[in-house]
């Protein structure tokens, strides 16, 4: 069936193919592209949530003078000179009030940090999490995992334990008492530099394709595809389908009888035009014929 049409309506069905796969490929850019929007948006995210645990756990503990009615919790505390008490948050604890603080006024991206093996009931992980967990404990060299919920973006990021974590999380016995008072001496011990204490989890609202086709999809990006439509169809109309349907008028001519119907082409020697080539091998075709028909008439 394919044979039976015309070179140029061939040419638009390919075109047109061509044009459908064009738009699959920017739908599926657009797919990775919004996923790597979200990334780099949720791994900035985590940096600053490592950054801030880094800067607690470098001072062992953050010590406040007053706890407020929404963060009351604390791990240790200590006597002023005055008879009031300093209160001291450890990385964890400060790490959780940061994110209840920041997710209540967040525009879009939440964050909490948990863990397989919790000391809070609050810091229990989710579904997502647990195993997300998995993995990243089962492969050291992955670093995020990421998925697609109904409407969300999930993204989890390792916590691996430093030399200063091990104080509070490798032998109980070496724990600060107050650790030991608080949560007692079996949850969250036995881990070793290098191993997996928890993720930092953030989640952020899904991007629609509508929200970032812009960026792929934008009047100049139609326009340059039109133009490039337009290109293709001038270029096939006058320099292809205009001059086989003159050759091919003239080849009609020529086996009419009328030899001298004019072959308008270039040298092949001064062209790689292939409808050149076969305008000059016509032409030599031509050529045979007047010699064979002179022949014929000097023999009768």
């Amino acid at each position: 069936m394919f044979s039976k049409l015309s070179l140029q309506v061939k040419y638009m069905l390919v075109f047109v193919l061509t044009a459908v796969l064009i738009m699959a490929a920017i739908l599926v850019s657009l797919y990775y592209f919004k996923a790597q929007v979200l990334r780099n948006e949720a791994q900035a995210v985590a940096s600053q949530v490592v950054s801030f645990r880094s800067w607690v756990a470098g001072s062992g503990m953050v010590w406040v003078d007053n706890l407020s009615k929404d963060f009351h919790d604390f791990l240790a505390k200590r006597p002023d000179s005055n008879g009031n008490f300093y209160f001291g948050k450890n990385p964890a604890l400060a790490t959780r009030e940061l994110s209840e603080l920041a997710n209540k006024s967040a525009i879009r991206a939440t964050f909490r940090v948990t863990s397989n093996d919790y000391r809070q009931p609050a810091n229990a992980p989710d579904e997502f999490e647990t195993v997300a967990m998995e993995k990243l404990q089962g492969d050291k060299e992955k670093k995020y995992i990421e998925g697609f919920e109904t409407g969300s973006y999930r993204y989890v990021q390792p916590i691996y334990v430093k030399k200063n974590c091990l104080k509070c999380h490798g032998d109980p016995e070496d724990a600060p008492a107050e650790v030991i008072e608080k949560y007692g001496a079996e949850k969250a011990f036995g881990y070793k530099e290098g191993d997996v204490r928890g993720v930092i989890s953030v989640k952020l609202p899904d991007l629609k394709i509508l929200d970032i086709a812009p960026a792929l999809v934008n009047p100049f990006t139609i326009g340059l595809i039109l133009l490039a439509f337009v290109m293709n169809l001038a270029f096939t109309q006058f320099s292809l389908i205009k001059r086989l349907r003159s050759l091919t008028a003239s080849v009609a001519n020529i086996a009419e009888g009328e030899l001298e119907t004019e072959l308008k082409y270039t040298e092949p020697d001064k062209s790689k035009d292939e409808v050149d080539h076969v305008a000059h091998a016509i032409d030599l075709l031509r050529n045979s014929l007047r010699v064979a028909m002179r022949h014929l008439n000097n023999g009768n």
